[in-house]
Protein backbone atom coordinates (compact mmCIF):
# COMPACT_ATOMS: atom_id res chain seq x y z
CA UNK A 1 0.00 0.00 0.00
CA UNK A 2 0.89 3.40 -0.42
CA UNK A 3 0.90 5.98 2.50
CA UNK A 4 -0.23 9.30 1.49
CA UNK A 5 1.00 12.45 3.13
CA UNK A 6 -1.21 15.69 2.92
CA UNK A 7 1.57 18.34 3.91
CA UNK A 8 3.83 20.53 1.30
CA UNK A 9 7.38 20.78 2.63
CA UNK A 10 8.66 24.13 1.88
CA UNK A 11 12.24 24.28 1.54
CA UNK A 12 12.89 26.58 -1.42
CA UNK A 13 12.82 30.89 -0.19
CA UNK A 14 10.85 29.28 3.50
CA UNK A 15 13.96 30.21 5.99
CA UNK A 16 14.05 34.30 5.61
CA UNK A 17 10.32 34.56 6.34
CA UNK A 18 10.68 31.56 9.55
CA UNK A 19 14.01 33.79 10.70
CA UNK A 20 12.03 36.72 11.29
CA UNK A 21 8.83 35.43 12.58
CA UNK A 22 11.20 33.48 15.46
CA UNK A 23 12.10 36.53 17.05
CA UNK A 24 8.97 36.83 18.73
CA UNK A 25 8.43 32.97 19.96
CA UNK A 26 7.77 33.97 23.37
CA UNK A 27 4.37 35.10 22.63
CA UNK A 28 1.27 33.00 22.30
CA UNK A 29 1.69 30.60 19.31
CA UNK A 30 -1.28 29.39 17.71
CA UNK A 31 -2.07 25.70 16.30
CA UNK A 32 -1.50 25.19 12.78
CA UNK A 33 -3.08 22.40 10.95
CA UNK A 34 -3.56 21.26 7.66
CA UNK A 35 -6.83 21.72 5.60
CA UNK A 36 -8.38 18.68 3.72
CA UNK A 37 -11.14 18.46 1.38
CA UNK A 38 -14.54 17.50 2.93
CA UNK A 39 -15.28 14.50 0.99
CA UNK A 40 -17.55 11.77 2.09
CA UNK A 41 -14.48 9.21 0.46
CA UNK A 42 -12.36 9.93 3.92
CA UNK A 43 -13.48 9.38 7.78
CA UNK A 44 -10.86 11.89 9.61
CA UNK A 45 -9.96 9.99 13.22
CA UNK A 46 -7.28 10.58 15.82
CA UNK A 47 -5.10 8.14 17.78
CA UNK A 48 -2.06 8.17 19.99
CA UNK A 49 0.50 5.07 20.52
CA UNK A 50 3.40 4.58 22.82
CA UNK A 51 6.98 6.07 23.23
CA UNK A 52 9.79 5.02 24.95
CA UNK A 53 11.34 7.85 27.03
CA UNK A 54 14.09 8.73 29.54
CA UNK A 55 15.98 10.78 31.55
CA UNK A 56 19.45 12.22 30.54
CA UNK A 57 21.73 14.34 33.37
CA UNK A 58 23.41 17.05 31.73
CA UNK A 59 27.02 17.14 33.02
CA UNK A 60 28.23 20.67 32.16
CA UNK A 61 27.21 23.07 29.45
CA UNK A 62 29.53 26.06 27.48
CA UNK A 63 29.33 28.83 29.99
CA UNK A 64 31.64 31.80 28.26
CA UNK A 65 30.16 33.98 25.94
CA UNK A 66 26.82 33.67 26.84
CA UNK A 67 24.34 36.33 26.88
CA UNK A 68 23.41 35.60 30.87
CA UNK A 69 25.48 34.95 33.70
CA UNK A 70 23.79 33.68 36.61
CA UNK A 71 24.45 34.45 40.54
CA UNK A 72 23.05 32.58 43.54
CA UNK A 73 21.76 29.68 45.20
CA UNK A 74 18.55 27.83 44.56
CA UNK A 75 17.49 24.63 45.80
CA UNK A 76 14.12 22.57 45.93
CA UNK A 77 12.73 18.89 46.21
CA UNK A 78 12.96 18.33 42.53
CA UNK A 79 15.90 19.34 41.09
CA UNK A 80 18.67 19.69 44.46
CA UNK A 81 20.70 22.49 44.73
CA UNK A 82 22.51 24.93 42.15
CA UNK A 83 25.01 27.15 43.08
CA UNK A 84 25.83 30.02 40.72
CA UNK A 85 29.32 31.72 40.78
CA UNK A 86 30.99 34.23 38.12
CA UNK A 87 34.41 34.80 37.08
CA UNK A 88 35.81 37.48 34.68
CA UNK A 89 39.14 39.03 33.77
CA UNK A 90 38.86 42.68 34.30
CA UNK A 91 40.65 45.30 31.39
CA UNK A 92 42.70 48.00 32.28
CA UNK A 93 41.26 51.73 32.39
CA UNK A 94 41.20 53.70 28.92
CA UNK A 95 43.20 56.75 30.12
CA UNK A 96 44.84 58.79 27.63
CA UNK A 97 47.61 59.16 30.23
CA UNK A 98 50.04 57.46 32.55
CA UNK A 99 48.34 55.00 34.47
CA UNK A 100 48.84 57.30 37.99
CA UNK A 101 47.31 57.85 40.88
CA UNK A 102 49.47 60.90 42.21
CA UNK A 103 50.31 62.57 45.09
CA UNK A 104 48.98 61.41 48.79
CA UNK A 105 46.85 59.09 47.38
CA UNK A 106 43.60 57.64 49.38
CA UNK A 107 41.14 55.24 48.04
CA UNK A 108 37.94 56.39 48.85
CA UNK A 109 36.04 53.84 47.85
CA UNK A 110 36.55 50.62 45.69
CA UNK A 111 33.26 49.32 44.25
CA UNK A 112 31.75 45.98 42.08
CA UNK A 113 28.92 47.45 40.28
CA UNK A 114 26.65 44.78 38.31
CA UNK A 115 23.64 46.58 37.21
CA UNK A 116 20.50 44.26 37.18
CA UNK A 117 17.68 43.68 34.49
CA UNK A 118 15.33 45.74 35.67
CA UNK A 119 11.69 46.93 34.66
CA UNK A 120 10.61 50.69 35.24
CA UNK A 121 7.84 50.58 37.04
CA UNK A 122 4.57 53.27 36.62
CA UNK A 123 4.49 54.46 40.32
CA UNK A 124 6.19 57.40 41.50
CA UNK A 125 3.82 58.33 44.11
CA UNK A 126 6.97 59.82 46.08
CA UNK A 127 8.62 61.13 42.96
CA UNK A 128 11.18 58.78 42.60
CA UNK A 129 11.36 55.81 39.91
CA UNK A 130 10.91 52.22 41.33
CA UNK A 131 12.11 49.15 39.49
CA UNK A 132 11.20 45.62 39.77
CA UNK A 133 14.21 42.95 38.85
CA UNK A 134 13.86 40.64 35.91
CA UNK A 135 15.35 36.78 35.96
CA UNK A 136 14.86 36.04 39.47
CA UNK A 137 14.86 32.18 40.75
CA UNK A 138 13.60 31.04 44.05
CA UNK A 139 12.75 32.79 47.01
CA UNK A 140 13.82 36.79 46.51
CA UNK A 141 13.76 37.36 50.30
CA UNK A 142 16.15 34.85 51.92
CA UNK A 143 19.72 36.02 51.47
CA UNK A 144 23.07 33.71 50.26
CA UNK A 145 26.16 34.84 51.10
CA UNK A 146 28.64 36.58 48.38
CA UNK A 147 32.17 36.36 48.39
CA UNK A 148 34.49 38.36 46.01
CA UNK A 149 38.26 37.19 45.32
CA UNK A 150 41.13 37.33 43.43
CA UNK A 151 41.09 35.01 40.56
CA UNK A 152 44.03 32.76 40.30
CA UNK A 153 43.54 30.54 37.17
CA UNK A 154 44.83 32.90 33.85
CA UNK A 155 42.00 33.20 31.38
CA UNK A 156 43.39 32.26 27.99
CA UNK A 157 41.74 33.52 25.31
CA UNK A 158 43.01 31.39 22.84
CA UNK A 159 41.95 27.29 22.77
CA UNK A 160 46.35 26.19 24.45
CA UNK A 161 45.53 22.48 22.32
CA UNK A 162 44.29 24.60 19.02
CA UNK A 163 45.53 28.24 19.20
CA UNK A 164 43.81 28.76 15.99
CA UNK A 165 40.59 29.05 17.91
CA UNK A 166 39.28 30.97 21.03
CA UNK A 167 39.13 29.05 23.99
CA UNK A 168 35.60 27.83 25.26
CA UNK A 169 35.24 27.88 29.21
CA UNK A 170 32.51 25.25 30.91
CA UNK A 171 30.43 25.18 33.85
CA UNK A 172 32.07 22.10 35.66
CA UNK A 173 35.53 24.18 35.31
CA UNK A 174 37.20 24.63 38.68
CA UNK A 175 38.86 27.96 38.83
CA UNK A 176 41.38 28.43 41.76
CA UNK A 177 41.36 31.78 43.84
CA UNK A 178 43.05 33.85 46.54
CA UNK A 179 42.65 32.83 49.96
CA UNK A 180 41.92 35.89 51.07
CA UNK A 181 38.82 37.40 50.40
CA UNK A 182 38.11 40.92 48.72
CA UNK A 183 34.49 40.96 50.35
CA UNK A 184 32.09 38.93 52.10
CA UNK A 185 28.87 39.27 53.50
CA UNK A 186 24.91 37.85 53.22
CA UNK A 187 23.26 39.42 50.26
CA UNK A 188 19.81 39.03 48.62
CA UNK A 189 18.57 41.06 45.29
CA UNK A 190 17.40 44.66 46.15
CA UNK A 191 15.65 46.49 43.49
CA UNK A 192 16.04 49.72 45.61
CA UNK A 193 20.06 49.21 45.18
CA UNK A 194 19.96 52.45 42.86
CA UNK A 195 23.22 54.35 44.80
CA UNK A 196 26.67 54.12 46.32
CA UNK A 197 27.53 57.01 48.64
CA UNK A 198 31.23 57.75 48.61
CA UNK A 199 33.18 59.72 51.15
CA UNK A 200 35.98 61.36 50.06
CA UNK A 201 38.86 61.86 52.50
CA UNK A 202 41.82 63.96 53.21
CA UNK A 203 45.42 62.70 53.21
CA UNK A 204 45.37 61.26 56.68
CA UNK A 205 42.76 58.70 55.47
CA UNK A 206 40.54 60.01 58.42
CA UNK A 207 39.06 63.38 57.69
CA UNK A 208 35.83 63.32 55.38
CA UNK A 209 36.00 66.62 53.21
CA UNK A 210 33.22 65.56 50.62
CA UNK A 211 30.54 62.80 50.22
CA UNK A 212 29.38 61.64 46.52
CA UNK A 213 26.35 60.06 45.66
CA UNK A 214 27.03 57.53 42.21
CA UNK A 215 24.07 56.28 40.55
CA UNK A 216 23.25 54.67 37.23
CA UNK A 217 22.29 57.48 34.31
CA UNK A 218 19.09 56.02 34.24
CA UNK A 219 18.68 55.61 37.71
CA UNK A 220 17.95 51.82 37.28
CA UNK A 221 19.86 49.47 40.27
CA UNK A 222 22.68 47.57 40.50
CA UNK A 223 24.63 45.10 42.42
CA UNK A 224 27.38 47.59 44.56
CA UNK A 225 29.58 45.77 46.34
CA UNK A 226 33.04 47.23 48.42
CA UNK A 227 35.63 45.52 48.18
CA UNK A 228 38.85 45.73 50.79
CA UNK A 229 40.18 49.14 50.18
CA UNK A 230 43.56 48.29 51.68
CA UNK A 231 43.55 45.16 49.78
CA UNK A 232 43.32 46.99 46.38
CA UNK A 233 45.52 49.85 47.83
CA UNK A 234 48.42 46.98 47.23
CA UNK A 235 47.58 45.25 44.09
CA UNK A 236 46.76 48.52 42.07
CA UNK A 237 48.00 51.42 43.92
CA UNK A 238 51.12 50.31 45.46
CA UNK A 239 52.45 49.29 42.37
CA UNK A 240 50.71 50.84 39.68
CA UNK A 241 54.14 51.93 38.50
CA UNK A 242 55.21 48.56 37.92
CA UNK A 243 55.65 46.93 34.08
CA UNK A 244 52.19 45.04 34.73
CA UNK A 245 50.12 48.09 34.58
CA UNK A 246 51.82 48.92 30.88
CA UNK A 247 49.37 46.93 29.03
CA UNK A 248 46.11 44.94 29.38
CA UNK A 249 48.05 41.80 28.61
CA UNK A 250 50.58 42.32 31.14
CA UNK A 251 47.72 43.64 33.75
CA UNK A 252 45.89 40.56 32.96
CA UNK A 253 48.55 38.11 33.60
CA UNK A 254 49.29 39.91 36.92
CA UNK A 255 45.64 40.46 38.11
CA UNK A 256 43.84 37.50 36.88
CA UNK A 257 40.61 38.96 37.35
CA UNK A 258 37.36 38.61 39.84
CA UNK A 259 36.35 35.44 41.25
CA UNK A 260 32.61 36.33 42.18
CA UNK A 261 31.36 33.40 44.80
CA UNK A 262 27.73 32.42 46.04
CA UNK A 263 27.23 29.72 48.97
CA UNK A 264 24.35 28.90 50.88
CA UNK A 265 23.63 30.21 54.08
CA UNK A 266 22.37 27.29 56.40
CA UNK A 267 19.59 25.41 54.86
CA UNK A 268 17.28 27.94 53.59
CA UNK A 269 16.20 27.83 49.75
CA UNK A 270 17.37 31.44 48.47
CA UNK A 271 17.23 32.36 44.98
CA UNK A 272 19.54 33.28 41.80
CA UNK A 273 19.42 36.18 39.86
CA UNK A 274 20.61 36.08 35.91
CA UNK A 275 22.60 38.77 34.78
CA UNK A 276 23.88 40.68 31.64
CA UNK A 277 27.25 41.22 32.15
CA UNK A 278 28.22 43.80 29.43
CA UNK A 279 28.23 46.59 31.37
CA UNK A 280 29.82 45.37 34.76
CA UNK A 281 32.52 47.25 36.21
CA UNK A 282 35.36 47.51 38.91
CA UNK A 283 35.42 51.42 40.16
CA UNK A 284 38.42 52.91 42.44
CA UNK A 285 37.60 56.32 43.48
CA UNK A 286 40.29 57.89 44.89
CA UNK A 287 41.36 61.32 46.06
CA UNK A 288 45.31 63.04 45.49
CA UNK A 289 46.92 66.29 46.13
CA UNK A 290 47.52 68.19 42.88
CA UNK A 291 48.53 71.73 42.13
CA UNK A 292 46.03 74.59 42.73
CA UNK A 293 45.87 75.37 39.24
CA UNK A 294 44.54 71.81 38.23
CA UNK A 295 42.61 71.19 40.92
CA UNK A 296 39.43 72.32 42.35
CA UNK A 297 38.82 73.01 45.86
CA UNK A 298 35.50 71.55 46.15
CA UNK A 299 34.77 72.98 50.02
CA UNK A 300 36.69 75.73 52.04
CA UNK A 301 38.71 72.78 53.94
CA UNK A 302 39.52 71.09 50.92
CA UNK A 303 43.32 72.75 50.71
CA UNK A 304 46.02 70.67 52.36
CA UNK A 305 48.80 73.80 52.73
CA UNK A 306 51.41 74.20 50.28
CA UNK A 307 50.70 71.10 48.42
CA UNK A 308 47.80 72.32 46.66
CA UNK A 309 44.11 71.80 46.75
CA UNK A 310 42.34 67.64 47.52
CA UNK A 311 41.04 66.41 43.86
CA UNK A 312 38.60 63.86 43.37
CA UNK A 313 39.35 60.84 40.75
CA UNK A 314 38.37 57.51 39.41
CA UNK A 315 39.63 54.38 37.65
CA UNK A 316 37.21 52.65 35.87
CA UNK A 317 38.19 48.63 34.98
CA UNK A 318 35.33 46.98 32.70
CA UNK A 319 35.14 43.53 33.05
CA UNK A 320 36.72 41.83 30.65
CA UNK A 321 35.80 39.66 27.38
CA UNK A 322 36.06 36.63 28.97
CA UNK A 323 34.21 35.41 31.92
CA UNK A 324 32.67 32.27 32.96
CA UNK A 325 29.80 31.00 35.34
CA UNK A 326 30.66 28.33 37.88
CA UNK A 327 27.76 26.23 38.27
CA UNK A 328 27.84 23.62 40.97
CA UNK A 329 24.91 21.47 41.18
CA UNK A 330 24.03 18.51 44.09
CA UNK A 331 21.16 16.50 43.14
CA UNK A 332 21.68 13.86 45.81
CA UNK A 333 18.76 14.43 48.11
CA UNK A 334 15.86 14.98 45.26
CA UNK A 335 12.88 12.71 44.67
CA UNK A 336 13.95 11.77 41.37
CA UNK A 337 13.48 8.36 40.31
CA UNK A 338 12.99 5.87 37.70
CA UNK A 339 11.22 6.79 34.62
CA UNK A 340 7.75 7.64 35.34
CA UNK A 341 8.47 11.45 35.52
CA UNK A 342 10.89 13.49 33.37
CA UNK A 343 13.11 15.79 34.60
CA UNK A 344 14.14 18.89 32.26
CA UNK A 345 16.09 21.27 33.71
CA UNK A 346 18.46 23.83 32.01
CA UNK A 347 22.08 25.11 33.43
CA UNK A 348 23.77 21.93 33.59
CA UNK A 349 20.63 20.39 34.74
CA UNK A 350 18.36 17.38 32.51
CA UNK A 351 17.07 16.21 29.49
CA UNK A 352 14.56 13.48 28.24
CA UNK A 353 14.91 11.65 25.03
CA UNK A 354 12.11 9.84 23.36
CA UNK A 355 12.42 7.05 21.18
CA UNK A 356 9.54 7.01 18.96
CA UNK A 357 9.81 3.35 17.65
CA UNK A 358 9.62 1.77 14.05
CA UNK A 359 6.83 -0.19 14.87
CA UNK A 360 4.93 2.75 15.04
CA UNK A 361 5.36 3.88 11.59
CA UNK A 362 5.49 0.28 10.17
CA UNK A 363 1.45 0.34 11.54
CA UNK A 364 0.42 3.84 9.92
CA UNK A 365 1.80 2.43 7.13
CA UNK A 366 0.03 -0.26 6.95
CA UNK A 367 -3.56 1.23 7.70
CA UNK A 368 -3.50 3.53 4.07
CA UNK A 369 -3.57 6.79 6.17
CA UNK A 370 -3.71 10.37 5.54
CA UNK A 371 -1.52 12.12 8.03
CA UNK A 372 -2.57 15.32 8.42
CA UNK A 373 -0.78 16.08 12.15
CA UNK A 374 1.56 14.96 13.81
CA UNK A 375 1.74 15.71 17.60
CA UNK A 376 4.26 14.95 20.77
CA UNK A 377 2.29 15.90 24.08
CA UNK A 378 3.97 16.34 27.36
CA UNK A 379 2.14 16.64 30.49
CA UNK A 380 3.47 18.67 34.10
CA UNK A 381 3.62 16.59 37.06
CA UNK A 382 1.25 19.21 38.57
CA UNK A 383 1.69 17.72 42.10
CA UNK A 384 5.72 18.48 41.38
CA UNK A 385 7.54 20.53 44.11
CA UNK A 386 9.12 22.89 42.30
CA UNK A 387 7.74 26.21 40.77
CA UNK A 388 10.63 27.30 38.15
CA UNK A 389 8.33 26.14 35.27
CA UNK A 390 10.01 26.69 31.99
CA UNK A 391 7.35 29.09 29.54
CA UNK A 392 8.84 27.08 26.61
CA UNK A 393 11.17 23.53 25.95
CA UNK A 394 12.28 22.99 22.66
CA UNK A 395 12.72 19.80 20.82
CA UNK A 396 15.67 18.47 18.60
CA UNK A 397 17.71 15.47 16.95
CA UNK A 398 19.28 14.45 20.15
CA UNK A 399 21.62 11.39 18.33
CA UNK A 400 23.73 14.16 15.80
CA UNK A 401 22.52 17.28 18.06
CA UNK A 402 20.62 18.94 15.45
CA UNK A 403 17.33 20.32 14.48
CA UNK A 404 14.63 18.39 13.46
CA UNK A 405 13.10 19.09 9.90
CA UNK A 406 9.89 21.09 11.10
CA UNK A 407 12.23 23.77 12.49
CA UNK A 408 13.75 24.23 9.40
CA UNK A 409 10.82 23.85 6.98
CA UNK A 410 7.92 25.16 9.16
CA UNK A 411 10.00 27.14 12.53
CA UNK A 412 9.82 27.42 16.25
CA UNK A 413 5.95 29.14 15.95
CA UNK A 414 4.55 26.04 14.16
CA UNK A 415 6.19 23.40 16.25
CA UNK A 416 5.40 25.09 19.35
CA UNK A 417 6.55 23.59 22.50
CA UNK A 418 5.19 26.61 24.59
CA UNK A 419 3.64 25.84 28.34
CA UNK A 420 0.11 25.71 28.08
CA UNK A 421 -2.18 26.09 31.45
CA UNK A 422 -5.27 24.63 32.74
CA UNK A 423 -8.64 26.53 33.78
CA UNK A 424 -6.99 27.01 37.33
CA UNK A 425 -3.44 28.75 35.57
CA UNK A 426 -1.36 25.80 36.84
CA UNK A 427 1.09 24.49 34.25
CA UNK A 428 -0.71 21.90 32.20
CA UNK A 429 0.94 20.95 29.06
CA UNK A 430 3.93 21.43 26.53
CA UNK A 431 2.39 20.37 22.56
CA UNK A 432 4.91 20.06 19.74
CA UNK A 433 3.75 19.67 16.52
CA UNK A 434 6.52 17.22 13.88
CA UNK A 435 4.60 16.98 11.10
CA UNK A 436 6.88 17.18 8.30
CA UNK A 437 9.35 15.48 10.63
CA UNK A 438 6.72 12.07 10.73
CA UNK A 439 5.45 12.50 6.82
CA UNK A 440 9.49 12.49 5.46
CA UNK A 441 10.51 8.98 7.76
CA UNK A 442 6.65 7.88 6.24
CA UNK A 443 8.01 8.89 2.88
CA UNK A 444 11.01 6.55 3.27
CA UNK A 445 9.55 3.18 5.05
CA UNK A 446 7.09 3.77 2.00
CA UNK A 447 10.44 3.79 -0.41
CA UNK A 448 11.69 0.85 1.61
CA UNK A 449 14.92 3.37 2.62
CA UNK A 450 14.44 3.96 6.22
CA UNK A 451 17.49 3.54 8.55
CA UNK A 452 18.01 4.04 11.89
CA UNK A 453 19.93 6.98 10.34
CA UNK A 454 16.80 8.52 10.00
CA UNK A 455 14.72 7.56 13.46
CA UNK A 456 16.43 9.14 15.54
CA UNK A 457 15.99 9.39 19.17
CA UNK A 458 14.66 13.13 20.27
CA UNK A 459 15.69 15.35 22.84
CA UNK A 460 13.82 17.72 25.11
CA UNK A 461 15.09 20.68 26.98
CA UNK A 462 14.62 24.16 28.43
CA UNK A 463 14.29 26.47 25.21
CA UNK A 464 17.21 28.85 25.00
CA UNK A 465 17.30 31.58 22.44
CA UNK A 466 20.35 30.50 21.01
CA UNK A 467 18.53 26.90 19.96
CA UNK A 468 17.08 28.66 17.10
CA UNK A 469 18.86 28.35 13.77
CA UNK A 470 20.57 31.33 12.48
CA UNK A 471 20.33 30.67 8.58
CA UNK A 472 19.30 27.44 6.48
CA UNK A 473 22.34 25.71 6.59
CA UNK A 474 22.94 26.18 10.70
CA UNK A 475 20.89 22.85 11.96
CA UNK A 476 23.85 22.27 14.60
CA UNK A 477 22.53 22.99 18.02
CA UNK A 478 24.51 24.96 20.16
CA UNK A 479 25.60 23.88 23.72
CA UNK A 480 23.94 27.22 25.87
CA UNK A 481 21.96 26.74 28.47
CA UNK A 482 22.12 29.61 30.96
CA UNK A 483 18.55 29.21 32.48
CA UNK A 484 17.86 27.27 35.39
CA UNK A 485 14.15 26.45 35.44
CA UNK A 486 13.25 22.91 35.37
CA UNK A 487 9.80 20.85 35.02
CA UNK A 488 8.40 17.49 35.96
CA UNK A 489 6.86 16.29 33.23
CA UNK A 490 4.46 12.35 33.00
CA UNK A 491 7.12 9.97 30.82
CA UNK A 492 5.50 6.50 29.17
CA UNK A 493 4.77 4.78 32.74
CA UNK A 494 1.01 3.28 32.34
CA UNK A 495 0.22 4.64 35.46
CA UNK A 496 0.36 8.21 34.54
CA UNK A 497 -3.63 7.60 32.69
CA UNK A 498 -4.38 10.09 30.62
CA UNK A 499 -1.28 12.25 31.19
CA UNK A 500 1.10 9.81 29.92
CA UNK A 501 3.58 11.07 27.04
CA UNK A 502 1.08 11.38 23.54
CA UNK A 503 2.58 10.43 20.50
CA UNK A 504 -0.53 11.75 18.70
CA UNK A 505 -1.76 11.42 15.32
CA UNK A 506 -4.91 13.01 12.78
CA UNK A 507 -5.61 11.43 10.16
CA UNK A 508 -7.99 10.55 7.22
CA UNK A 509 -8.46 7.09 6.15
CA UNK A 510 -10.02 5.99 2.59
CA UNK A 511 -12.97 4.81 3.18
CA UNK A 512 -13.63 1.38 0.75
Amino acid sequence: MTTKVVKTLKYVGLFSAVFFTIISCEKEIESIGVNLVDNNNFSTNQLSTEVITANVKVDRVISSGVPQYLLGVYSDVEFGKLKASIVSQINLPVTGVDYNYGTNTVIDSVIVSIPYQSTKEDDESDGKPKFSIDSVFGNADVEFQLSVYELKTFLNALDPEDPSKLAIYYSDKEFLKDETSLFSGNFKVNPSDTVSYIKRYMADGITVYDKDTIKQADLSPSINIPLNENMIQQLFVDNAASAAFGSTDDFQHYFRGLYIEAEELGNDKSHIVSLNMANAKMTIYYSNDEDEAVGVDLNDNGTTGEQGVRVKKEYVFLFGAIKSNVLVRDDSNTKASGEDRLYVQGAAGAIATVDLGIENLTDLRNRNLLITSANLIFYVDQNALSNIVPEQLFLYNYDDNEQILDMMTEGISTIGGLLERDEDGKPYRYVFKITDYISELLKKLDAGELSSVDLVTLGLKVYNPSDLPSSFIDTTIKNFSWTPKGVVLFGNDINAGDKRIKFEFFYSEINN
